[in-house]
């Protein structure tokens, strides 16, 4: 009896699936079977193992993007309000792209935008800024410090800092979250990846396809060294790179079609955390080489402490005076 009610139970929730990987992003990979290949570490042995999936499947997880202490109707306006947005537009985007058509006006605005979000959306960047976030948060800004103690009952906590926790504990972490949405839609940043010459690169004339991974977005160390450049693949035979000046780019596409694709696909898929992609397991021994051996170019700030005390000065004032 005690068994049968146990089997009744209902499964524990695991909480809103987020997908860090868009589904549109992965589709040019799928096969005749509707699924794509998917590279990653398989517990106990975390060996390196294909397998074919879905891209509902893949790609995501839990809660990454929700907002803490909001309503019900609110905590997943990130994931379902920006980034929805972002993907929807960015699709629409794409598919010029593979069309051989050059993004202009909002649709080059929406390519850029998305590209930045690739850069920061990942489960260890958001991770990594919102440890960032809340390391500088506990550092007391001293002008409202001090506005803060003129006032401050006994039975106050003697931060202010602590005193926000205490009337809000989710304050910290929705103030970082939302940040970091702010960050993925810089006008300057995405005005200057707007600026580049975009170009895509069809490379059929080769049998080795592009593959993709979690962190796909490749970029150099400096966009305005001269050889800056960045790139996306965004589908098998095709791949998004964008030139900072213009005698690189002419250079770049005199290359090897074969060592384009070569070289692209080690960035990727050394860039590559949990995930690689690709439209089959041909690559697995590749995958197993190089996989998480390269670091990776970030667009989400690690905070100075000067840097820090403005982010927080920015994003609290109305609050703080509201409160003090």
């Amino acid at each position: 009896m005690k068994k049968r009610e146990l089997r009744r139970q209902p499964k524990e929730k695991k909480g809103q699936k987020h997908h860090y990987i868009p589904q549109f992003y992965l589709r040019p990979w799928l096969g005749d079977d509707n699924r794509l290949e998917e590279f990653g570490r398989v517990p106990p042995s975390n060996q390196i193992r294909s397998r074919r999936r879905g891209t509902e499947s893949t790609g995501y997880e839990y809660d990454l993007y929700t907002i803490p202490g909001v309503t019900e109707e609110t905590k997943q306006n990130i994931e379902r309000v920006f980034m929805g947005t972002v993907d929807k537009t960015a699709a629409a985007a794409r598919d010029e792209l593979l069309r051989g058509n050059i993004p202009q006006g909002e649709l080059r605005h929406a390519w850029a935008r998305f590209l930045m979000s690739m850069a920061m959306r990942t489960p260890e960047e958001m991770r990594r800024f919102k440890e960032n976030f809340v390391w500088y948060w506990i550092k007391p800004v001293a002008k409202y410090q001090d506005r803060y103690d003129a006032i401050r009952k006994p039975d106050w906590p003697p931060t202010l800092e602590e005193y926000f926790v205490s009337q809000d504990p989710h304050m910290v972490q929705r103030q970082a979250i939302v940040l970091a949405t702010d960050l993925m839609q810089q006008e300057n940043v995405t005005r200057h990846l707007m600026g580049a010459e975009w170009w895509v690169f069809d490379s059929s004339r080769v049998q080795r396809p592009f593959m993709t991974s979690d962190h796909p977005f490749v970029m150099t160390n400096g966009l305005k060294r001269p050889d800056g450049h960045f790139a996306i693949p965004i589908g098998p035979r095709h791949l998004f790179v964008a030139f900072m000046q213009k005698d690189f780019g002419e250079w770049f596409r005199r290359m090897p079609t074969g060592k384009i694709v070569r070289a692209t696909n080690e960035a990727v898929i050394g860039q590559g955390r949990k995930y690689v992609y690709g439209i089959d397991g041909a690559n697995i021994a590749e995958v197993r080489r190089l996989m998480g051996k390269r670091e990776y170019m970030t667009l989400l700030p690690t905070m100075t402490k000067k840097e820090g005390d403005e982010a927080k000065a920015h994003i609290s004032k109305e609050i703080w005076d509201a409160w003090l």
